[in-house]
């Protein structure tokens, strides 16, 4: 059979980026290794910049990674399937930028990306920490560089190549165009899907994936501290991390939601997706995390809890990897990723860190410092514990029954996924809002320690009499009857009325100190939000077609659905 000389590919490209992946993993491997050697031996400086300048090399090689895919998309080299797949010609600059993390390659790039960010401010800042927690860093970084290798080994896939040619994507061999020598002169791509032709394209990935990166810093100070046995002194350096990954995570999440409101094929600003939920619960998480942390700096305690939580949420990203990713959810889900043949190297992703966390929890259990005594049930800290147990449980019941198809597959089940998703979730979580949005309106007004209990009532007195004014007056107006929305609006209200008194009333308006307040504010300013955008919704369309679209199909109905004939046109 005589070879096709094809004309018009641009290959030199393709071989740059391959040979920038393979110097990626091995420099990200030789990297974690050299951390490693000095984290055994801290005198042994060789290993410590080995692993610094393996590190530098591996940055080095992700950034050339990302200029060499961007220059074949904006170039419109469609000989390259990723570049075929997610843009063409016709498309702007503005969303050729978001082609870029469109597709799965992209995306896991993009991670790679702030990863390489923050470790390389880690190694700066790190001081002792920097072996360990970069052996850890690094070591993930492994993991996602080989994600992109694309390679068989004993006829195993390892990852998605982002530089593979079209000609040669298994879908596209053997078809015509292959025998068209010109092939790459004549085709155009695909294009991005319409839904995803906006601006939040461009601004919501990159945050979101700046969110999951960062969980990955206390993640690295956790194993830190266990591998060291230093189990309170990790925390120091990883609560500022925790509360920047909170920020970021959590900007990610309601850019997510302000794009879904946008979208109509969404359902409104949350409706409880399983993407939408693999980005919510390690959030949860986080914040209590964070708040256990705050614990363990004012009175020492708390440790074992601290660990669990902080090494939980990054467990959680990678879990979330794995649902919207390993094609799992391609039922349940209008945006997961589709199985690119990685579910099992996701699932080794996701068990080799699962599996460190909780070896290290069950050598150092015993070795853990106890509490000394219990919190006084007028302590901020005993308040904020329980803040931190209601939020895992309600990351639970969401991860629980995000998981049901996944539950199925392993264990041989038959459980029914919730008819009515958004009903089967309120149901749990409304409940677990009023508490959490109560907590935080008394929070601030507690002390460590011990709490007088008259002055502390004298204090919530004014908040809670305005919060039930504002309650009866909103709840009239927006017609509110069920009884979990009238007490979500009383707790959403009484917390930012409450933690707005104290900040301008207690802290006499000091910003740099009422950090803690204003992001209370802004969480029940959120609930508040929410409430008002579900909890009073009116069903305002009509079917004026003529037909009867409930004899169509049981699930439509007049009030919400209508029939639209081809090429006909409704005002």
């Amino acid at each position: 059979m005589e070879e096709i000389e094809y004309v018009g590919e641009h290959i030199l490209p393709g071989i740059l980026g391959n040979i920038l992946l393979v110097i990626s993993f091995c420099a990200a491997l030789l990297s974690a290794y050299g951390f490693f050697q000095s984290t055994k031996n801290p005198s042994d400086k060789g290993w410590q910049q080995i692993g610094i300048i393996s590190f530098r090399i591996h940055s080095l090689a992700v950034l050339c990674i990302i200029f060499t895919l961007f220059y074949i998309i904006t170039n419109h080299y469609f000989e390259y399937y990723y570049a075929w797949q997610h843009s063409n010609k016709a498309m702007p600059m503005r969303y050729l930028l978001s082609c870029f993390w469109e597709g799965q390659e992209g995306s896991f790039i993009l991670w790679t990306f702030w990863h390489l960010i923050l470790g390389n401010v880690l190694i700066k800042k790190s001081g002792k920490w920097q072996g360990p927690t970069m052996t850890v860093l690094a070591s993930v970084q492994v993991f996602l560089a080989s994600m992109l290798l694309g390679i068989y080994i004993l006829g195993y896939k390892i990852g998605s190549n982002p530089f593979i040619l079209l000609r040669e994507t298994p879908d596209m061999v053997n078809l015509p165009f292959t025998k068209i020598n010109d092939y790459a002169l004549k085709i155009d791509g695909r294009g991005l899907n319409p839904i995803l032709q906006n601006y939040w394209m461009i601004i919501h990935p990159p945050t979101l994936f700046l969110g999951f990166a960062s969980t990955l810093i206390p993640f690295c100070y956790a194993i830190a501290g266990f591998w060291k046995r230093d189990y309170t002194g990790w925390q120091k350096p990883a609560l500022p991390w925790t509360f920047f990954a909170v920020m970021t995570l959590g900007t990610g999440v309601l850019m997510g939601g302000a794009w879904a409101y946008e979208a109509l094929s969404f359902g409104g600003f949350w409706a409880w997706d399983p993407v939408e939920n693999a980005s919510l619960v390690p959030w949860l998480t986080l914040i209590g995390a964070a708040h256990v942390m705050l614990i363990n700096k004012a009175n020492k305690q708390s440790l074992k809890t601290s660990f669990i939580l902080a090494t939980s949420t990054f467990i959680l990203v990678l879990y979330s990897t794995f649902l919207t990713r390993s094609g799992i959810l391609g039922d349940s889900s209008v945006h997961a990723f589709t199985d690119l043949g990685m579910s099992g190297q996701l699932l080794v992703y996701l068990l080799s860190f699962t599996f460190l966390a909780i070896a290290l929890l069950i050598i150092n259990w015993k070795k853990i410092p106890n509490e000394k005594k219990e919190d006084s049930l007028m302590s901020r800290e005993f308040w904020m514990f329980i803040g931190s147990l209601v939020l895992l449980i309600s990351a639970f019941q969401i991860s629980f029954s995000t998981s049901v198809p996944v539950i199925n597959k392993i264990f041989g089940l038959e459980l029914a996924p919730p008819t009515d998703v958004i009903k089967h979730y309120h149901s749990w979580q409304i409940p677990f809002a009023i508490i959490i949005t109560l907590l935080i309106s008394i929070g601030q007004f507690l002390k460590y320690k011990k709490t007088n209990k008259q002055k502390f009532i004298k204090s919530m007195y004014l908040s809670f009499v305005v919060s039930l004014a504002l309650t009866a007056l909103f709840g009239w107006q927006l017609h509110l009857t069920n009884g979990y929305y009238v007490a979500l609006l009383f707790s959403s209200l009484f917390a930012t009325v409450a933690n707005s008194d104290y900040l301008f009333r207690i802290l006499k308006g000091n910003i740099k100190k009422g950090g803690a307040s204003i992001a209370h504010i802004g969480f029940g300013l959120i609930m508040l939000g929410a409430l008002i955008s579900t909890g009073s919704s009116i069903v305002i369309s009509e079917n004026s077609s003529g037909v009867d679209v409930s004899k169509l199909n049981a699930d439509f109905s007049n009030r919400e659905n209508i029939m639209l004939s081809k090429n006909d046109t409704l005002a």
